[in-house]
């Protein structure tokens, strides 16, 4: 490599860190704040002065302040997820995977502010809570094909069916007076859609779960 060409390459490093660590900032004074106060009554202006930018850096990274809830919501999902791997690594069943993952999901929306807000408020919250657990739920469905614990003759189908209905059970389950039965019914419908038999869905959607670690 040139010296020219280490030159070229070291300022545009710079500028890069620069701007993921106004993002971080963004992100940490807006969850801060989000979660201090009503979500409605947190400005931009809020924000930005918390996190001592100027108004132009958080419209380089975000359009609206409701579009910091992503990833946030986001990250809280990848650190459950390394938790839940952690505590199901004893087990390679599809089905106690998903059944676990998707009770402990489930009970972190209706008692996260933030991610409850995104799934009631978004308008679109199947998409919302794909983009922030899209990609494990993936995972673990291709798992359990593969293994033969997910029974299905249209995986596309079977997959866009179970999990809009889990996020619709979700969202009842907010409003629910004992929402935690609530998802676990719906953990147990989606097993017996999989293909479990009656009995052993109720047995896994009701099973104890594992103890995690807060996340905040």
């Amino acid at each position: 490599m040139t010296g020219q060409e280490t030159e070229s390459r070291q300022p545009t490093g710079r500028v890069e860190r620069r701007k993921q660590n106004t993002r971080r900032r963004i992100l940490a004074a807006a969850e801060r704040l989000m979660r201090s106060r009503p979500i409605d009554a947190v400005t931009i202006q809020d924000i930005t002065s918390a996190a001592d930018v100027g108004h132009g850096s958080f419209y380089l990274h975000f359009k609206t302040k409701y579009d910091v809830l992503v990833p946030i919501v986001q990250d809280m999902a990848a650190r459950v997820d390394e938790q839940l791997r952690q505590a199901l690594a004893h087990t390679d069943d599809a089905a106690v995977i998903i059944a676990t993952s998707a009770r402990v999901v489930g009970r972190l929306i209706v008692r996260d502010a933030l991610w409850r807000w995104l799934l009631q408020h978004s308008g679109v919250p199947v998409e919302e809570l794909r983009r922030a657990v899209g990609a494990y739920v993936d995972r673990d469905f291709r798992r359990g094909l593969a293994s033969g614990r997910i029974i299905a003759n249209d995986p596309l189908t079977l997959a866009a069916y179970t999990f809009g209905g889990f996020v619709n059970c979700v969202l009842a389950a907010i409003e629910h007076d004992r929402p935690d039965e609530q998802i676990d019914q719906g953990v147990e419908l989606t097993l017996r859609v999989f293909g479990l038999s009656p009995e052993e869905a109720r047995a896994l959607a009701h099973q104890p779960l594992p103890d995690l670690e807060p996340l905040s």
